[in-house]
């Protein structure tokens, strides 16, 4: 990952004591080809492509701050069962399709974040941006309920999704996250329901509207089921 902006430095590291107090992972799939200190049981790095290969348990994520975060992200909200680290930007997109609509809590850390360099040495300076914790999974937010971090822990759900003005895509996307991209038409149309009841108070055709945007955006598997890329 990259907190700092400008500098074509890549690889910052999560300060060791912050991992350590949000419990063992069992798989870090963004991690630094030498590392200082384990992350989780096991790791991928750029090397093995780990944004493509299968994830399992649960994931720790300091993934890269650039255009590949989506992507990242994405992943996180389809494998659901992590805690990823990355910088509060609550304007974008990427927050807006993989964060809000999709984890279970959001933890906002007080001050910035003293990355550390590959050798295990902290850097020269902090981060450029506030950063957040983000829970996927039920386990995951008790964690950041309880960290010992300063901050502060914002649970997020259903209540919240109704009040915004998602587009039709957007809304089926994300049922389809929480349905680890791949589902039958007749599940798709449960999950989109019940996770955006206003979109539903305003269109008495949404399955037909539901049906037509999977057709148009997602992979039909076979006949009354689709499945979404994890880019």
């Amino acid at each position: 990952m990259n907190p700092r902006g400008r500098t074509t430095k890549d690889e910052w590291l999560t300060p060791p004591e912050m991992i350590k107090s949000l419990g063992v992972f069992d798989l870090d799939p963004c991690s630094p080809i030498n590392r200082p200190w384990p992350t989780a049981l096991n790791h991928f790095t750029i090397l093995d492509n780990g944004l493509m290969k299968d994830w399992f348990g649960r994931v720790w994520l300091n993934p890269p701050y650039g255009k590949e975060l989506e992507h990242w992200l994405n992943r996180m909200a389809m494998h659901a069962n992590g805690i990823a680290l990355t910088f509060a930007r609550t304007d974008t997109n990427t927050f807006h399709n993989y964060v809000f609509p999709i984890a279970d809590s959001i933890f906002f850390i007080r001050q910035r974040v003293q990355f550390y360099n590959v050798d295990g040495t902290p850097g020269d300076s902090k981060g450029t941006a506030p950063s957040v914790l983000i829970a996927y999974g039920e386990e995951n937010s008790e964690h950041l309920k309880n960290v010992d971090l300063k901050g502060f822990h914002q649970s997020l759900g259903q209540n919240v999704l109704i009040l915004w003005d998602r587009s039709w895509r957007e809304a089926v996307r994300s049922a389809m996250i929480k349905l680890n991209g791949r589902a039958d038409l007749n599940k798709i149309y449960e999950v989109v329901e019940v996770m955006f009841p206003e979109k539903l108070k305003r269109n008495k055709h949404h399955k037909a509207k539901i049906r037509q945007v999977l057709q148009s955006y997602f992979v039909r598997v076979k006949t009354g089921t689709y499945q979404m890329s994890c880019q």
